[in-house]
């Protein structure tokens, strides 16, 4: 008997060509101008170390030997990456980036959450050598192509993020990489600020897709926004337009998934009065429809696919002095799983909100509730339809406040502060559990209709020192706790209580 669930978390990724990809190059410039061919191979070596308290979890009907807990509260993290990159004239570039050995190692591995993206069991889970990306781009007199491996970031990264940015808590990391034709251009001319951008691809691999284990998804991917013409670096301050992309997939068990992505972006900063700083405001809200077989019931074969979410961003922010944004969040939640809508949606896991809410308790809960689901002892099949449940660390089903404060102490170092105030956006409702017990429970078989997520408080320290030779060393320390809030009681009222985080830091960019 197939796996029966019902408020699927789904996400996507849709990449377009980032930074130099999506700005057309200034008007004379000149093929003769600087040297014809030169060869870079910057990169950065990062170490982590991890303390995190334990995690309760639920545990499968009848299983007196599985862990009530994640299992897991230490664990290293490192990785060597290889940014190699070739320019041959001032139109055509060659570009890889590489993760070598790319290691994870904890004190003991994560208990059945083995559905997660990254359930820290393997030491290397992307194997000894991960070719992220390798493309090649050619500025064109019309326009910039692009063909090869490559990843990319749309707005504020809710829907579509390469995991390249740093947050301002926690680390980069997953990140969705297609196989893509891309042409970006301007019509109206190279001095025009309107951008049309237009893809198609062939998904490598992100939170639902792995090409290397028999899953196939194509998407087409169309894209028109307004950006001043003479911008060359960080070009999403001043940008606003939409996104349309359409995704068909179909899983290595045959099940199906097909939707349409649209996607609002607009961000934009002033500068203050007195020219000192600058405020800046952002906004991302993105809608998916469609349908998928991967969460047929015996009542309901075809799902449709409705959800809607987005982000907003304000801030105002001087350069090597200080930083302060808010941001707020909303993900639609699905208060009725076995209804024939899937309407829980999942922001994509390298959009970072805050160190343990979302990247860790959720993200741990939604795997060990995948786990359960398939166990045969239910009368269950591991099936594509629980794959889809584990967040991986993304905003599902909630909406959030998630403030932020980066403030300079002196030339190399400077302090962090955050907080994450979450609220499920639907009764907090674990499909495994419907499918078990026939009634709307929470993660851990308690009231499903209470929606405080909690409060989260992050503290960190973080700096930069320069070395000769171009090389800079980074360390820092960052730590949080998170206080649960009633969503997250079992079956007799007792709250989860307290979960902390600490990360030590140290890295080495060249």
């Amino acid at each position: 008997m197939r796996t029966r669930l019902s408020g699927l978390a789904l996400a996507f990724a849709f990449s377009i060509g980032s930074r130099s990809a999506l700005s057309q190059p200034a008007p004379n410039t000149s093929d003769a101008e600087g040297p014809l061919l030169r060869i870079e191979i910057p990169g950065e070596v990062q170490l982590r170390y991890s303390a995190l308290t334990n995690i309760p979890l639920a545990t499968t009907p009848g299983r007196l030997d599985q862990l009530p807990s994640l299992g897991q509260n230490l664990f290293f993290d490192s990785w060597l990456r290889l940014l190699p990159q070739v320019s041959i004239g001032e139109r055509l570039r060659v570009f890889f980036e590489l993760d070598v050995a790319r290691a994870v190692v904890p004190d003991n591995a994560a208990v059945d959450v083995g559905l997660a993206r990254e359930p820290r069991g393997e030491i290397f889970p992307y194997g000894v050598i991960d070719l992220r990306q390798g493309y090649v781009e050619w500025e064109s007199p019309v326009g910039i192509f692009r063909i090869g491996q490559q990843g990319f970031t749309w707005g504020l990264g809710v829907v579509a993020n390469d995991g390249e940015r740093a947050p301002v808590f926690g680390d980069y990391r997953y990140g969705d990489l297609v196989e893509r034709v891309a042409f970006v251009t301007r019509p109206a001319g190279r001095d025009s600020d309107f951008v049309v951008a237009l893809a198609g691809d062939l998904v490598y691999r992100d939170r639902l897709v792995a090409l290397v284990d028999g899953d196939l998804a194509i998407q087409g991917v169309a894209a028109a926004y307004y950006q001043d013409h003479s911008c060359r670096a960080d070009c999403d301050r001043h940008r606003i337009g939409a996104l349309a992309s359409y995704r068909d997939v179909s899983f290595r068990d045959g099940d199906f998934l097909r939707v349409l992505l649209g996607d609002f972006f607009a961000h934009w900063d002033w500068p203050t009065p007195d020219r000192t700083a600058r405020v800046f405001a952002g906004v991302e809200l993105a809608l998916i429809d469609g349908s998928t077989n991967s969460a047929r019931t015996h009542s309901v074969d075809t799902h449709d696919v409705l959800q809607f979410g987005g982000a907003a961003r304000v801030g105002i922010e001087r350069p090597n002095r200080y930083r302060f944004s808010l941001e707020g969040g909303y993900a639609s939640g699905d208060s009725n799983p076995l209804d024939a809508v899937q309407q829980r949606l999942s922001f994509n896991p390298s959009h970072r909100v805050g160190l343990i809410l979302f990247p860790e308790l959720i993200a741990w809960e939604t795997a060990r509730s995948a786990v359960i689901a398939g166990d045969a002892t239910l009368g269950a099949s591991g099936t594509n339809g629980r794959r889809l449940l584990p967040s991986n660390g993304g905003v599902v089903g909630a909406a959030y406040l998630y403030p932020t404060a980066v403030v300079n102490l002196g030339r190399y170092l400077d302090l962090r502060a955050g907080a994450v105030l979450g609220v499920a956006t639907s009764d907090w409702i674990d499909p495994t559990s419907v499918q078990i017990y026939g009634s709307s429970r929470n993660f851990r078989g308690g009231d499903a209709t209470k929606h405080d997520l909690g409060l989260e408080l992050d503290l960190g320290l973080h700096g930069r020192f320069p070395l000769p030779g171009n090389v800079t060393l980074t360390a820092g320390l960052q730590g949080g706790v998170l206080f649960a809030g009633r969503a997250f009681d079992d079956a007799a009222g007792r709250g989860l209580g307290r979960i902390g985080m600490v990360t030590a830091r140290l890295g080495m960019e060249f």
